[in-house]
């Protein structure tokens, strides 16, 4: 499936999909260069961590 027929049936024009597409990808990659939150760092190594325990209790 192409992002241009997909746009076409939208109305929307080739050159204003791709300045969305160029503005999304700027956002994202702006985003995932941020650091996560104390808290939420700590919950993701608290699940990992459980998750862990039960792949070792199963063997």
């Amino acid at each position: 499936m192409s992002g241009t027929d997909d746009n076409e049936s939208n109305g929307i024009a080739p050159a204003v999909a791709q300045q969305i597409d160029e503005n999304l990808k700027r956002l994202y990659s702006d985003a995932t260069s941020e650091d996560l939150p104390p808290s939420l760092t700590e919950l993701l190594n608290a699940l990992r961590e459980k998750d862990a325990q039960e792949k070792s209790g199963d063997e």
